[in-house]
């Protein structure tokens, strides 16, 4: 395909490698040590690849291993879910060897005959199975067949002007695709001088160029040294801090809480970004998406399913149960191992669980760091470490939940997220700013004359995300307010009477538009269905 142009005419693929090649030179990624991590995964996939066509029964224990350990490209719940799968019935059991049979199917045939066979709650999205199956197939050729995870093939493709996978594509062509791209870096990259020697060591290169926030400028096209263009401190902050939207200072201001207390949550309505600044934030302090776990809370979560637990499982075909652990075990011991490095657990919608009966002794050792205790399943001494940062969110818009007992209060700092506060409120602003659509600015003006409308109801207000979305038009606007916003609003101020008119979005649009034509010379014109528009130039309250 051909190569999009970036700052004063240079490749992007030129940028890409370019700063792929600092990170090599200066160590920040080591192909060996990806290559031998990951190699290590595919060996055990091809044991249990062969325990499992041969149908020895040690291949569910072999699975287990090749699908399970720190830093496996699989998370962990699918894991859980396939292996449950994969052991539950004869059926199940031959499907895999099908899948993992040599035969004359094309990979991606192969692939589209097990999705088939899978049911929707092992793998409930294409990303994630392609990420299951790719895993899979590490175990057939981990050079060849390496990982594949959506979010990092997708920014991948945008930052060297590789074309999108097809909308609507299915698992299969989604690998096919990231391994057309793939194919595609070890050209680009050797054309550069940069040499790949197969597909996993340009996964390696994709994954942690991706990772690893940009230079806050564009790179110089003569470069004076290799190091210069790593990202540092200083300069990673900012740049993330763009990418958000958000100024630099609201995201120093949430790591110096971090390195205070070690753990914040992030609290406002829904709509203002909270889990996605949380997720970009923790991979930005963590370096590698590998050391930040997320979990979403809800009223069925237990102590098991967070902490430590049994659950059933078979032992030589006969039903038994296992002492597992939950991901904030599974995110602690990680941390240790890793003390040189920063891991993070994001609590997603820390208030709708039971969080006294979810946390348990944690009520304890989140004040007391340097402490250990016995947990409720085990008799060994546990303590959180110290390079363990956690981070949650809380909507304080549903009134049964918005609520959370001082105890954990007092553990926590406390970030707001709310649209009517900055940096918040100019989020939008600056997003449609950045995206050049100068044009639906009156967007941001309508949110904020609803806002002012619901401020006897604070946290009613409308979030900015409902309209950060691609291709956004004044069609998209009107139907996400018809079908998301207003039913909202509707349910917030159920009882009231014509909330359907006084938030209307024709009403609210001429509010605004009225209010941006009085600031401007020119005042109100017309537009060609015959609705008012005011000036085009940047207005409304900040």
């Amino acid at each position: 395909m051909g190569s999009r142009k970036t700052h004063e005419g240079a490749d992007l693929w030129d940028d890409f490698i370019r700063c792929a090649k600092a990170m090599v030179g200066a160590g920040v990624i080591e192909i060996e040590d990806e290559k031998r991590y990951k190699s290590e995964i595919g060996e055990k996939l091809a044991v249990a690849r062969e325990a499992t066509l041969e149908d020895s029964p040690e291949w569910p224990r072999l699975l287990r291993a090749g699908l399970t350990g720190t830093y496996h490209p699989l998370p962990w719940q699918a894991s859980d879910r396939f292996r449950t799968w994969a052991s539950e019935s004869s059926d199940n059991a031959q499907s895999l060897r099908e899948f993992w049979s040599k035969n004359s199917l094309s990979f991606v045939d192969r692939i589209r005959r097990f999705s088939s066979a899978l049911p929707q709650e092992v793998a409930s999205r294409p990303g994630l199975f392609t990420n299951l199956t790719s895993v899979l197939l590490m175990g057939v050729d981990v050079e060849q067949y390496p990982p594949f995870k959506i979010t990092a093939f997708n920014e991948a493709y945008e930052r060297t002007g590789y074309d999108m996978p097809e909308q609507g594509s299915d698992e299969a062509a989604l690998y096919d695709h990231a391994l057309g791209f793939l194919d595609q870096l070890i050209g680009e990259a050797s054309k550069r001088g940069l040499i790949l020697r197969h597909r996993l060591d340009a996964q390696t290169i994709a994954y942690r160029t991706i990772v690893a926030p940009p230079p806050v400028d564009p790179p110089p096209v003569n470069p004076p040294e290799a190091s210069s263009l790593l990202p540092t401190p200083a300069s990673g902050l900012p740049a993330l801090a763009a990418q958000l939207h958000l100024p630099v200072e609201f995201l120093q201001e949430i790591e110096t809480l971090l390195k205070e207390k070690l753990q914040v949550i992030f609290q406002g309505p829904p709509g203002t970004g909270k889990t996605y600044v949380a997720q970009k934030l923790a991979r930005h302090l963590a370096g590698s998406e590998e050391r930040v776990t997320l979990v979403q809370l809800h009223p069925s979560y237990a102590y098991e399913d967070f902490v430590q637990g049994f659950r059933p499982t078979l032992q030589d075909g006969k039903p038994g149960f296992e002492l597992r652990d939950g991901p904030l075990m599974r995110a602690a011991e990680a941390a240790r191992e890793d003390p040189d490095d920063k891991h993070f657990l994001i609590i997603d919608e820390i208030n709708r669980g039971q969080i006294a009966k979810v946390l348990g002794e944690l009520y304890f050792l989140l004040e007391y760091r340097d402490e250990s205790i016995r947990l409720q399943y085990s008799d060994e001494p546990f303590s959180l470490p110290s390079n363990l940062y956690i981070i949650g969110t809380m909507n304080t818009a549903d009134r049964s939940i918005a609520l959370v007992d001082l105890a954990l209060r007092r553990r926590f700092y406390f970030v707001e997220f709310h649209p009517d506060d900055e940096p918040v409120r100019g989020v939008l602003r600056r997003w449609l700013k950045a995206k050049g659509l100068d044009g639906m600015e009156w967007v941001a003006d309508v949110v904020e004359s609803a806002n002012v409308k619901m401020k006897d109801d604070r946290h009613a207000a409308v979030g900015p995300s409902y309209f950060m979305k691609d291709g956004l038009d004044d069609d998209a606007v009107a139907r996400i307010w018809r079908h998301s916003v207003l039913p909202y609003i509707e349910e917030r101020r159920f009882g009231e009477d014509d909330s359907r008119g006084e938030f209307g979005l024709k009403a609210l649009r001429k509010e605004a538009e009225r209010g941006r034509g009085q600031e401007s010379e020119g005042g109100a014109g017309q537009n060609g269905d015959g609705t008012e528009t005011g000036a085009n130039e940047a207005g409304g309250a900040q």
